[in-house]
């Protein structure tokens, strides 16, 4: 076999088990496996000439970070890296609204413990159930209660002042 296919093909069997390593859970030795490759496809290339050496090195330093950041990004856009890959959560609403967003617009209405909050807990604000979390102390189930703050996992409640 010429010394220029088996070179061609020492680089394309690298690029194939770093695809794979990409792939699979080897803990690096796919990726150890293609750098070795890699390593000997640049020893051919100086042995048989050393300006092919030269610009092979050059090649895998340049390309090789190139088609790796390739591989990471491109591949959960890929059928199997739809599968492999979890999808973007969905948002609380279901209107686009991100649920941090939709928790900073509960402060300052009125709602009820849906459950018992030591410190954390359900209310319902707007007919809509939130996690909640007592701002101090607890707070009893089916207590009036008003949104005072929000984070990006919960509202911030404290008992309604029920003046009669």
């Amino acid at each position: 076999m010429e010394p220029l296919m088996i070179i061609f093909l020492l680089v394309v069997a690298a690029m194939v088990l770093a695809f794979l390593e990409i792939l699979t859970p080897s803990f690096g030795l796919l990726a150890v496996g293609a750098i070795g490759t890699l390593i000997g496809a640049i020893w051919m290339s100086f042995v048989y000439a050393s300006w092919l050496g030269y610009t092979m090195a050059f090649s895998a330093v340049v390309f090789g970070w190139a088609y790796m950041a390739f591989l990471v990004r491109m591949l959960p856009k890929t059928p199997l890296g739809k599968r492999l890959f979890l999808a973007k959560a969905p948002d609380a609403t279901g209107d686009g609204t991100p649920q941090a967003d939709m928790y900073d617009e509960m402060i300052g209405k009125t709602g009820t413990a849906v459950t018992l909050l030591r410190p954390a807990g359900m209310v319902e604000v707007d007919a809509k159930r939130l996690p909640a979390h007592a701002e101090a102390g607890m707070i009893e189930k089916d207590t009036p209660i008003v949104v005072v703050g929000a984070d990006s996992m919960n509202v911030i409640v404290r008992k309604a002042d029920i003046d009669t």
